[in-house]
């Protein structure tokens, strides 16, 4: 019963710390309904990836973060470079529909691309202007890491580059109101 508890309190001090910005109660509780004993991929780091270390706690969890200052854990946390900024959106997928995708791509430890992945979780990096890398890159590289039986959870995909990327990408299975369940 404490187990519960504990997990109950980190997921309250996530949603007054966001305080409902970054993911709904809703979008929360339904990425977390598929954790528990995972092999678990999540792009970005925040105020939640403990809520994510404790949900899956039985599994395997690994967050790929470019911004330094948001990285709590290097044990389970590595470093990426994103190379794109969002207003290249539309060429590269351009360039993707033609088989070409050699920008899409970002350079993972071995280790990441060695598992075979449950869940990959799309919340990094930042996408919403113009300066900002987008998720162009993490997308490609999730449906890279993914296979027949991977669920794929794309957040913000009210964006236009996260709505584009996961239709294009994946097949949609569930829609929440920012969060899109796939699978390839």
């Amino acid at each position: 019963m404490q187990q519960t508890h504990d997990y109950e309190t980190l997921f309250s001090y996530v949603m007054e710390k966001t305080n409902n910005r970054q993911m709904t109660e809703e979008e929360y509780r339904y990425v977390a309904s598929f954790l528990g004993d995972k092999n678990f991929l999540v792009f970005g780091t925040g105020y939640d990836s403990d809520l994510w270390r404790r949900a899956n706690k039985n599994g395997l969890t690994f967050f790929l973060e470019n911004n330094k200052q948001w990285i709590t854990n290097y044990k389970d946390t590595f470093v990426v470079n994103y190379n794109t900024k969002r207003t290249q959106a539309k060429k590269l997928l351009r360039e993707y529909n033609k088989g070409d995708t050699e920008k899409l791509e970002i350079e993972l430890p071995e280790q990441i691309k060695n598992i075979s992945w449950d869940i990959i979780f799309v919340d990094s990096p930042e996408g919403h202007s113009k300066t900002t890398p987008g998720r162009m890159q993490s997308i490609y590289m999730a449906r890279r890491l993914s296979q027949n039986h991977t669920e794929i959870l794309i957040h913000d995909c009210n964006r236009f580059v996260e709505d584009r990327y996961s239709k294009a990408m994946f097949k949609e299975i569930k829609m929440f109101t920012k969060l899109r369940h796939c699978r390839l």
